[in-house]
Parts: structure tokens; sequence; C-alpha cells
């Protein structure tokens, strides 16, 4: 009988204790999900920037005005995002370990940098075609003159060196060389001189290097802002990288907690069945 009392008493402790370790396992179980889908938007975080940055250089290069879209279409999906996550579905604490704060900051000052550079680049657009227009007046005075060989064979140059700076300004210069500003610079004062001081050809290359002088300066802060949507979107990946790490960390622990908690009942009531056998065996 003394047996029997201390393999009740082991019993009722045992369901306590598996009935304790139940609740934490299904705590666990339960946060599952909440991790899983801190992964997966970890994921699309890291996907909309890459995609961003694939739709600016498509903006940049080929002209494609619904690479525009695509980026405003991502940037609302990563606001949706973060909305899902703001008080109160989760901590303040979690908020502060996925730096919440620093991913909206880095979406708003993203979104306004964009527009910048949308409007750098119109700029350049603009005053391009503005170059090429007023290229029809510099032509017809040039063919209004003798020999217009020459002249024609200068603006060529000056346009050379104008495609060279629009080419290659990103590009280091070789040692040797000089820049392409001041090898147009050097075309202009051959075509002046070769028109011999006609004030028609001063007047209109004057208006053409007012243009590409606001040509240089839209490409200088058209370049400085690119590079600044470069680290707001690198402050976007890393809070997608954040995402990442902080689900997979939570995700293994509460593995770890599941799996150390089912071997410690099984093993806990793998003594108790062979006590209750051995109780039996000795009665």
């Amino acid at each position: 009988m003394k047996h029997t009392g201390v393999v009740t008493t082991a019993f009722s402790i045992c369901t306590a204790l598996s009935f304790l370790a139940g609740i934490v396992l299904l705590l666990n179980i339960r946060a599952v999900p909440k991790y899983t889908r801190m992964i997966d938007t970890g994921k699309e975080i890291v996907a909309a920037v890459l995609d961003m940055q694939l739709q600016e250089k498509n903006y940049l290069l080929y002209h494609r005005e619904d690479a525009l879209d695509r980026v405003k279409d991502e940037m609302d999906k990563l606001r949706k995002l973060h909305s899902f996550y703001e008080k109160p579905a989760i901590s303040e604490k979690e908020s502060a370990v996925l730096e919440l704060d620093v991913w909206e900051e880095a979406m708003n000052l993203y979104e306004r940098l964009f527009d910048q550079f949308v409007l750098y680049r119109k700029a350049v657009e603009k005053s391009v075609a503005d170059i090429r227009e007023l290229e029809k007046s510099i032509l017809a005075v040039i063919y209004s003159k003798m020999n217009p060989e020459r002249g024609i064979i200068a603006l060529q140059e000056v346009r050379i060196h104008e495609k060279g700076y629009m080419l290659y300004r990103n590009y280091p210069e070789p040692p040797d060389e000089r820049p392409f500003f001041d090898k147009r610079k050097e075309a202009v004062s051959n075509l002046l001189v070769w028109a011999h001081e006609d004030k028609r050809i001063e007047e209109l290359m004057g208006q053409d290097n007012k243009l590409f002088d606001e040509i240089i300066n839209n490409y200088e802060w058209q370049d400085n802002t690119i590079l600044a949507l470069r680290r707001e979107s690198e402050k976007i990946k890393n809070t997608g990288e954040k995402f990442l790490e902080e689900g997979n960390k939570r995700l293994q622990i509460s593995y770890r907690r599941c799996t150390y908690l089912s071997i410690t009942l099984l093993i806990m009531w793998l003594i108790m069945a062979v006590a209750i056998a051995g109780t039996r065996f000795r009665l």
C-alpha cells in the first residue's frame, strides 16, 4: 500500500507537470505562424527593395515610364507590410528590435528622394531637347555663311564632347586626358573663331552654353540623389534582413523548446511507467 501511495503521488505530480508543459508547448506552437509571417515579411521587404533598385536603373538607362509606377507599387506594398506591425499588433520591445521607426523613416525619405530624382532626370531630358532644338537655329546660321563645312565640324565636336561627358561623367578620367568639359569649351571657341565674331553665332552658343551648364548641374544633383536613394534602400533592406534574422531565431527557439519539453515528457512518463510496472510486480 505504501508503494501504491508513492506511485499515486508521483502520478499526480507527472500529470500536473504534463499539464504545465502542454500549456508551454501550446503557446510555442501558436507562436509559429507569427514567426513564419515575420520571415515571409523579411523576404517580401528584400524582394521589394531589389525590384525598386532594378526599376530605378530601367528608368535611368532606358527611360521606361512604367518603371516609376512599379516603384510606387512596391512602396505601397512596403507600407502595407509596415502597417501590419504597428501597435498594438506587436509590443514596443519588438518594435525596437525590428527597427520599425528606422524602416518608416527610410521609406518616407526614399519617396521624397525618388520624386527629386525623377525631377532632375526630366530636367536633364528637357535641356537636351532644348539643345537639339537650338541646334537647328545654329545650323541655319552656319549654312548661311561661306564654307559651312568647318563650322559644322566644330559644332559636331561640341556635341561629341557633350555626349562624352554624359556617358562617362561617373568614370575616372585617364591621367593624360583632358576633361570633356574643357574639350567642349575648346570646340566652342573654335566655332566662334570660324564665325568671325558673328553676333548671331555668339548669341546662340551663349544659350547653348547655358543649357549645357544646366545639364551639368542637374546631372550632379541627380547623381547625388541616386547615392542617397541607395543609402535609404539599403536601410529598408537591412530592416528586411532584421525580420528574417529575428523570425528564424525565434522559430529555432520555439523548436528547441518544443523538442526539449517533448523529450522531457517522454522520459518522465517512461520512468513513471517503469515505476508502476515495478509496483505491480511487487504486489
